[in-house]
């Protein structure tokens, strides 16, 4: 029996969970808007070659986006150094190297713990609360991309424009007249950009954890036909102000061992999960999934349809978000 997941961005073999995040933004004011005489569609594909492209269109194997090209414009456009998707997106939509946009890598390098970080998104500081229950101050996303991108000058020039998951554009720009839903790197609500669960019987307990690559393993263990696991969720805001105010009071001078206690626990113990359950039969062809009071039987192979869920850091806040399963196997 083998199940496994992913939130979105994180999905799963057998379950796969989606967090998203979404922002709104008001609309800078420009001139106003004025009715253009035509179109324009601008399509990117992300690492694709334009000499194999063109050469597969000559051949026939590509006839949609030949009659696009023959129909419209169609050019080879030279790449950035370094030649790295987020660093090429960034001087296409803003029209200067990567000098001027701030943007070189994927990655940078958090300079506290040492590690890598996602590029192009300033992390924010967690909410401050109220004796720990009412947030006061909502945490600021900012990018750390520079640069004008060529839609907000269309805009504040009256020009109406609607931009799709365009990478490097979280958190939402505001555009004059424009719309804006946001791309890479969009996080999920465990503000990662990729992660999944995966539930499996050919698991030992020696592989049980995180992975290199972004996801956790659980070993499934049967009894009277039925698992319990967890669904792994986001961080709890409160737990983590409460560890960054230890932090930066650790930094002024030393803890009283009862809180260095507290910051040891909080280091592996901000996490927020569910509780779920796999019912088997061995010999079935199909597993029963069932959590927060939602039941799902899937065959092998199958996927479920998007499953809402609710992970609550108190009585007064809590986040909502939606889950996928799929089944793998079965015996």
């Amino acid at each position: 029996m083998i199940v496994s997941s992913r939130a979105r961005r994180a999905g799963a073999t057998l379950l796969a969970a989606t967090l998203a995040a979404t922002a709104c933004t008001k609309a800078p004011q420009g001139k106003p808007v004025r009715r253009a005489q035509q179109k324009v569609f601008v399509i990117g594909f992300d690492g694709m070659d334009p000499t194999l492209s063109k050469r597969y269109m000559e051949e026939g194997k590509l006839p949609n986006l030949r009659k696009l090209a023959e129909s419209g414009t169609f050019r080879k456009l030279e790449t950035t150094q370094p030649s790295e998707s987020p660093v090429a997106w960034s001087s296409f939509a803003t029209g200067v190297n990567p000098g001027k946009h701030n943007i070189y890598d994927f990655l940078v390098r958090d300079f506290e713990t040492y590690l890598p970080d996602l590029a192009g998104v300033k992390r924010p500081a967690p909410p401050r609360f109220l004796l720990g229950l009412i947030p006061t101050h909502r945490p600021k996303l900012e990018s750390t991309r520079g640069g004008t991108s060529f839609w907000r000058h269309a805009g504040a020039d009256g020009i109406r424009s609607v931009v799709l998951t365009v990478p490097m554009t979280f958190p939402p720009e505001e555009i004059a007249h424009g719309s804006m839903l946001s791309g890479l790197p969009l996080p999920d609500m465990r503000n990662t950009i990729g992660f999944f669960s995966y539930w499996g019987t050919d698991l030992s307990s020696f592989e049980e954890g995180n992975t290199e690559f972004g996801g956790f393993l659980r070993r499934l263990l049967f009894e009277g036909g039925v698992a319990k696991t967890l669904l792994k969720g986001p961080d709890s805001p409160i737990l983590k102000r409460e560890e960054a105010d230890l932090r930066e009071k650790q930094k002024k001078g030393p803890l009283s061992e009862k809180e260095r206690a507290r910051l040891d626990e909080l280091a592996t113990g901000k996490e927020v999960n569910l509780e779920m359950s796999v019912r088997w039969a061995e010999g079935s062809g199909k597993a029963e999934i069932e959590i927060q009071g939602t039941r799902l039987t899937l065959k092998a192979g199958e996927w479920s349809d998007w499953v809402p869920v609710t992970f609550p850091f108190n009585f007064l806040i809590k986040v909502r978000g939606i889950v996928q399963f799929h089944v793998i196997r079965a015996f």
